[in-house]
């Protein structure tokens, strides 16, 4: 009897607490919070008026049931006036005349399996593919007092923000319609980039980006392809295919992957890459498919630039992306437009701060990037590998968390010899030079009576002279100057907390968030490598917290600038404003 009481006494006890963790994992802040009594499909029953067509067509496709049941969804559902102009722009009578897959398919394109509130939308794609396998986009229009959002740039919400029993509902005056043209055809469709598809074409580039996708296919060949239009061309009298081959080619054949047309065209693709415009923003280069040439990506006053760098302390100009132009999904891959003409630039090395949490495979799972923790094991992740029998977490931090990850979120390893003994991570590009990397990490301090992992850092193998202590944390007490010295650095910047010394430390005067100097290391070749973290020793129960890894060129300030653990963007001593010391 003692046993099954205290059962049920833990049972209930765990019940509340798993509970308590639901409620606030589901507390989004949503526009409209109306009618909680109906599940997704019944709204839409319900709503014949507006819905009788949809209905319809999830009837036809055998899909009603799905969102007549309990999950997360966020679903577009087009209007009745919406279909009937599909239906005439088809040549189609109704919804009799399609196939049940095709209907399957519209279902899919307008479904997707997480709940995403419009505060959510950015400029781009959103965080998670429909159930047909391709990204919807959002653009936020400002209309006077109004801010309209587009899906896909053509289809309006009419309705938003409706929070029923399995998710989101969205109503949008156009169907959506699946992308099945690949990046070679709607460059061809298009007339404006006449000069551009031809270099394409006679470079067999065409070709390469002609490959089609489907849903089936376990590892998806993408691409990310960055377009030149006849116009931007014409700025440097460029008004002809052949004036690009006078301008670019050095053989006179431009098949040959050594001709430099060849390699010019072949920069202005990303193999095996699916980066919308936010995409591109979180790292500050990206290989291209000439071999181990990069573009910099760089966010200045609301505009994104290609390539604009600073070289022998002078600006050189960058290349904005057209925003309105840019985000066209293919079957696959995504094509951006500029509207300058740029080509291979001479690359020097520059820093990366490396938020390591930033993994496709943790993107694409419905609820969870930056908003829910989740158990990850062996296999789960492309770029981090750790042995069989042991798991990491992805974690986020509550909204009351006293602790400034940057974006809010980190890995959490249980790095010690006898769990996890080792994990590695694939790099950012990283170009060919000489840095400095540092662990970013948050760590405890000594009076804690805790005692958190200490490992070695190899570098492509090779092992680094220090060993990494996350048991050491900064004192206010100590210039920021003298602990670079000693290899240690604030590598973040709170705006809401951090001092006039522009650093944070909690209650004790103790700096947690500490990035470590493991050492130099020799990039040898433009690309991507391997850090990987080798355990020493750690007390049981004890984790290690990795929030970053920056690897910033030996000439270049080693402090300065720093992480914003809001935005990850980069803070920069000169022009803050005085804030007080937090007590």
């Amino acid at each position: 009897m003692k046993k099954s009481y205290l059962f049920k006494q833990s049972s209930l006890i765990l019940t509340v607490v798993v509970s308590m963790m639901f409620t606030n994992c589901q507390n989004e802040e949503y526009t409209e919070r109306t009618n909680y009594e109906q599940l997704i499909g019944e709204y839409l029953e319900t709503n014949p008026d507006q819905f009788s067509t949809y209905v319809e067509v999830l009837e036809q496709s055998n899909s009603i049931s799905f969102l007549k049941a309990y999950g997360a969804y966020t679903v577009f559902a087009p209007n009745n006036e919406a279909f009937s102009r599909y239906f005439e722009e088809q040549g189609k009578s109704g919804v009799n005349d399609f196939t049940e897959e095709e209907l399957k398919d519209l279902v899919r394109f307008h479904t997707i399996r997480d709940t995403i509130a419009s505060t959510l939308f950015i400029d781009g794609r959103m965080q998670t593919p429909s159930m047909y396998g391709q990204y919807l986009t959002t653009q936020a229009i400002n209309n006077g007092d109004d801010l309209q959002y587009l899906i896909n740039k053509y289809a309006e919400i009419d309705i938003k923000d409706k929070r029923l029993l399995n998710g989101v509902f969205y109503s949008v005056n156009d169907v959506l319609r699946p992308e099945t043209r690949t990046l070679t055809e709607i460059i061809a469709d298009d007339e404006n980039y006449s000069i551009f598809h031809e270099a394409l074409v006679q470079t067999t580039l065409a070709d390469t980006l002609s490959l089609k996708v489907s849903r089936e296919d376990e590892n998806p060949r993408h691409f990310t392809v960055v377009a030149i239009p006849d116009e931007a061309y014409a700025k440097d009298e460029i008004l002809s295919y052949n004036d690009l081959v006078e301008k670019y080619s050095d053989t006179g054949d431009p098949t040959l992957a050594t001709d430099s047309l060849y390699l010019y065209m072949a920069y202005h693709i990303l193999d095996h890459q699916l980066k919308y415009v936010s995409d591109l923003q979180e790292q500050a280069a990206h290989l291209t498919y000439a071999p181990l040439e990069v573009i910099t990506i760089k966010n200045a006053d609301g505009e994104v630039l290609i390539n604009e760098d600073v070289f022998n302390g002078e600006i050189e100009p960058g290349y904005p992306i057209n925003r309105d132009l840019s985000d066209v999904t293919a079957n696959n891959g995504v094509l951006h437009v500029v509207d300058s003409d740029y080509g291979i630039k001479v690359r020097q090395p520059f820093p990366v701060y490396w938020e390591v949490t930033d993994q496709l495979e943790i993107r694409k799972m419905p609820g969870i990037y930056r908003k829910q923790s989740v158990t990850l094991s062996p296999g789960q992740l492309e770029d981090i590998v750790w042995p069989d029998g042991t798991d990491i977490e992805y974690t986020v931090g509550t909204s009351n968390s006293p602790y400034p990850y940057v974006l809010g979120d980190y890995l959490n390893v249980y790095l010690r010899p006898e769990v996890t003994p080792w994990i590695e991570f694939t790099t950012p590009v990283l170009v060919k030079g000489q840095y400095k990397l540092w662990t970013c990490t948050r760590n405890v301090y000594p009076s804690s009576g805790y005692r958190n992992p200490i490992f070695f850092v190899y570098f492509n193998d090779e092992v680094l002279p220090v060993i990494i202590d996350t048991n050491t944390t900064l004192s206010r007490d100590v210039s920021e100057e003298e602990y670079e010295l000693q290899g240690l650095k604030w590598y973040s910047f709170w705006p809401e907390r951090d001092s006039t010394a522009y650093r944070y430390v909690d209650g004790s005067g103790s700096g947690r968030f500490t990035g470590q100097l493991a050492g130099t290391i020799n990039v040898e070749t433009t690309g991507r490598h391997k850090v990987r973290f080798v355990g020493i020793t750690a007390f049981a129960g004890r984790h290690l917290w990795l929030d970053q890894i920056h690897f910033i060129p030996t000439d270049m300030d080693q402090i300065w600038p720093k992480s914003n653990v809001v935005d990850n963007s980069r803070i920069y001593k000169e022009g803050l404003p005085p804030m007080t010391v937090p007590e």
